[in-house]
């Protein structure tokens, strides 16, 4: 018996390190591509870069990349991030191929360009998703008979409802939609995919007998009124073009979501420890998706993948959109401010959202 559990538990531990290990490599792919986004978009417009970077710490594989221009290529041993550094980044320009001797518009597509690759990688990843695995939309569980016996009920167990009203009813991030946008009106235009074919119906609500079992397991019928109906909830596979609609509209779900959190922190609605995290969070987070499949695992670097890309644009210091607020202040002046100034404001704000990382993963863990 002791010989079974150690192997038991022996197996648990390897199973939880391979969810750690694929959590780490899709936050650690989410970093590389914001940096590819910087990475190519410099190549592209001429600039100096002299070192992409895997991680942070010290390096434990390192080698050039380009011996005329001496870029490093490294690997560094805490996979908690990535960097592309270029030349002269927080200083005076001193050649032409240094970062702040090009025009502002060319620093603000580079500085702006990670933001775009962890969206362009998140639609791309959200595509297939809607492709292969569909979005979530209600399936009727359960019909019931009107009291009115003449109100014929129109659903069928096993309708997938996919509109409303010509609106799609995905629930993939709302699973309240349904019911959301039947709310307004007691009459309801209803598409339902039935036996691989759209069906579209209108539906009156209306009184209906509703069967169910109560706590000592007697059968109880009461009356309600609404559609007739109980449903969960299934997946509807998209096509190509509606996938890339629907892929696009998602991302500025999850755009519009995070607003939503953000302000419920200033009303009160939401706690910090319940809201917001730091990079601890983001893998853990992963790690649990990682037990449901490689599909919840794909939708969740998708998402915090558009997450990673707001809190990037955001103008805080050390982050891009901080950055971009700089070289906008400069287009706008005519001139830098000091870039020891700027170099400093950006040094101080890395280290201020390490920080508030930490808290912020101290808070969710132990909060």
């Amino acid at each position: 018996m002791t010989m079974i559990l150690l192997c038991v538990s022996a197996g648990e531990v390897f199973k939880w390190i391979g969810y750690i290990l694929i959590a780490m490599v899709c936050f650690m792919f989410m970093i590389v591509v914001h940096e590819l986004g910087h990475y190519t978009a410099g190549k592209i417009l001429g600039f100096k870069i002299n070192e992409f970077a895997i991680g942070f710490g010290p390096a434990i594989f390192k080698t050039t990349t380009n011996k005329k221009t001496g870029e490093v290529f490294s690997i560094r041993c805490v996979p908690l991030g990535g960097f592309c550094a270029f030349e002269g980044e927080d200083e005076e320009a001193e050649t032409p191929e240094c970062f702040n001797a090009h025009p502002v518009w060319q620093r603000i597509i580079v500085l702006a360009s990670g933001v775009f690759f962890n969206f362009l990688s998140a639609v791309i990843i959200l595509n297939i998703f809607f492709m292969t695995y569909g979005e979530a939309v209600p399936v009727i569980v359960d019909t019931y008979q009107f009291v009115d016996e003449s109100h014929e009920q129109l659903f069928e167990e096993g309708d997938k409802i996919i509109e409303v009203n010509g609106k799609p009813v995905y629930s993939l991030l709302e699973a309240g939609k349904l019911g959301e946008l039947i709310s307004g009106s007691d009459t309801n235009e209803f598409t339902v995919l039935r036996d691989g074919k759209e069906i579209t119906f209108t539906v009156e609500k209306s009184d209906y007998y509703y069967t169910y079992q109560d706590e000592d397991g007697n059968t109880v019928t009461d009356e309600k009124t609404g559609l007739g109906i109980t449903y969960g909830f299934g997946q509807y596979k998209l096509g190509y073009f509606s996938a890339v609609a629907r892929s696009f509209n998602f991302c500025g779900d999850v755009v519009e979501l995070i607003f939503k959190s953000i302000g419920q922190l200033f009303t009160g609605a939401a706690k910090v420890k319940d809201t917001m995290g730091g990079t601890i969070t983001a893998v853990s987070a992963l790690v649990q998706l990682g037990q449901s499949g490689f599909a919840a695992v794909a939708y969740g670097v998708a998402v915090l993948s558009i997450s990673i890309a707001f809190m990037n644009i955001l103008p805080l210091p050390a982050l891009d959109g901080s950055r971009i607020l700089f070289a906008i202040i400069e287009a706008i002046r005519r001139k830098p401010l000091n870039r020891k100034v700027e170099g400093m404001i950006h040094a101080a704000g890395f280290f201020l959202l390490i920080g508030l990382a930490i808290t912020f993963d101290l808070l969710h863990f132990f909060g």
